[in-house]
């Protein structure tokens, strides 16, 4: 039911054109794979440059909890890195991409489309009626979100796309 495309010559020979990309190529890589690498390299080597100047490690009774929401905030960013996705669309099929592997949805497996409450206007989550190769939702930052996203609503492009009748 999905197409799973490896590389980008196998994509073009299923639907003619190149998929219109409705996530900014830029703020994806940024947000997918720069940004984590530099906190995760923060995150991990401060305590390890700690250690190795001091041979030990220990926190002051009132830095706990920033610590502690550092980890969070680690958590919460990994799980968001993993479920972002580039998205486009290519005739009637919907096409969500990442660095190793791109898929091929039909419309009509779209479930639902729509803003996400604590990054609203930044940040669209796509639903679908079952799994598909990115699992059953995913996350994509439209182009140009950061300042768009003050004054539309990103997510419509897409809803115009996949349902027109109810535009």
């Amino acid at each position: 039911m999905y197409d799973v495309l490896v590389d980008d010559q196998a994509s073009s020979a299923q639907v003619p054109g190149r998929p219109v990309w409705l996530s900014g190529a830029i703020l994806t890589l940024l947000n997918k794979v720069v940004f984590p690498v530099v906190w995760l390299t923060f995150v991990a080597g401060v305590p390890i440059w700690v250690f190795v100047t001091y041979g030990r490690i220990s926190i002051g009774g009132g830095f706990g909890f920033i610590v502690v929401f550092v980890l969070a905030s680690t958590v919460v960013m990994m799980w968001m890195t993993v479920h972002l996705e580039r998205v486009g669309y290519c005739g009637r099929e919907l096409v969500i991409a990442n660095y190793w592997r791109e898929a091929r949805v039909p419309f009509d497996q779209v479930a639902a489309v729509e803003p996400v409450w604590w990054y609203r206007s930044r940040l669209v989550r796509i639903r679908f009626n079952g799994t598909t190769p990115f699992g059953s939702w995913v996350y994509y930052l439209p182009k140009w979100g950061p300042l768009r996203g003050l004054f539309t609503k990103p997510e419509e492009e897409l809803k115009q796309l996949l349902w027109p009748e109810f535009h």
